[in-house]
């Protein structure tokens, strides 16, 4: 049976939505062994454009007939006035300014529910880690904020179609899969202000490795990035740009894989991302292993029923 289940649960007592595969399982001490699903499955995930990878975290509302979308935390705004948050605890507050792009939930109705931190600019992160804490997140104080009535529509190396681009990218390894926020793996992120930031575990998410994206270009299944300096622990290579030298950093889809662990649990389906010799790798979350499950044939307790095979098949070929 997927752990990512107990994943989700632990979540909705943690934050009282659904963020994602955030939280530790019952896992937290096994090693996996590293399954790739084969090139027949890598072809059909490969299918999607990278600048779409962030729509997998999608999911739905299982109360609702017919299903509909529900929860994106990569979904990118930008504040019409100032907006006042809190850590987890709401302890401490901090004010973010007005005009300040943001990425995160929203309530369905223009509310903004859940600010990811690693994904704000340089400055707002200087400001909300130096009050609030080393925190993946903050929790706006006023319910009716409006936070979300402006979705952030500028294409840039951060957000394209107002969703952050690059999702968070934590490195491979036969670990269970905690990704970037969820305090285990070191992780990429990049900032609203088109920052590229290496974090050296899943519980810093103050940056401290990190350098601007001068540019970037894009092919349907890789992103390359021109950084201003090299970042300890992203492969880089230094080439030529006009009089000057510029770090380029390519991230190319690669294999769909699952962790399997001693008894045969699996945390779903992930997908490599290489940054040349390194690693990383994304969840595929709900609708991803749905989609992957239904072409692999999974039986008993992890069977996908045709009704689900279906909405996950329409949605992935959708981001084709």
């Amino acid at each position: 049976m997927f752990k990512m289940k107990s994943k989700s649960t632990l979540l909705l007592m943690l934050l009282g939505a659904v963020v994602g595969s955030l939280g530790v399982t019952s896992a937290s001490a096994e090693k996996a062994r590293i399954v790739n699903t084969g090139k027949h499955v890598d072809n059909l995930i490969h299918k999607v454009d990278i600048r779409n990878l962030s729509y997998f975290d999608t999911r739905f509302d299982y109360s609702s007939k017919p299903y509909k979308m529900s929860q994106n935390r990569y979904q990118t705004y930008k504040l019409k006035r100032s907006l006042k948050i809190a850590n987890m605890n709401k302890h401490k507050e901090v004010i973010l300014p007005k005009g300040s792009v943001v990425t995160g939930l929203n309530d369905g109705k223009g509310n903004i529910t859940y600010i990811s931190n690693p994904s704000l600019s340089l400055k707002n992160q200087k400001l909300v880690f130096k009050t609030l804490g080393n925190w993946h997140g903050s929790l706006p104080i006023i319910k009716n904020n409006g936070g979300a009535q402006q979705p952030y529509t500028r294409n840039t190396a951060f957000s394209y179609k107002s969703s952050a681009m690059l999702p968070f990218l934590s490195v491979k390894s036969n670990k269970p899969f905690y990704d970037a926020e969820g305090l285990s793996l070191p992780f990429v992120s990049i900032s609203a202000d088109s920052q590229l930031i290496y974090h050296t575990k899943g519980s810093k998410y103050k940056p401290t490795r990190y350098a601007k994206i001068k540019k970037f270009k894009l092919t349907h299944s890789a992103i390359t990035y021109y950084l201003a300096k090299p970042v300890k622990g992203v492969a880089t290579k230094k080439v030529r740009s006009g009089k000057t030298h510029l770090y380029r950093a390519t991230f190319k889809m690669g294999h769909v894989f699952q962790m399997m662990f001693a008894d045969n649990d699996t945390d779903g389906y992930s997908l490599t991302v290489n940054n040349g010799r390194q690693e990383f790798f994304i969840s595929l979350y709900q609708l991803g292993w749905k989609y992957v499950g239904s072409i692999v044939g999974l039986t008993g307790a992890d069977a996908v029923s045709p009704t689900d095979a279906k909405i996950a098949t329409d949605y992935v070929q959708g981001l084709y």
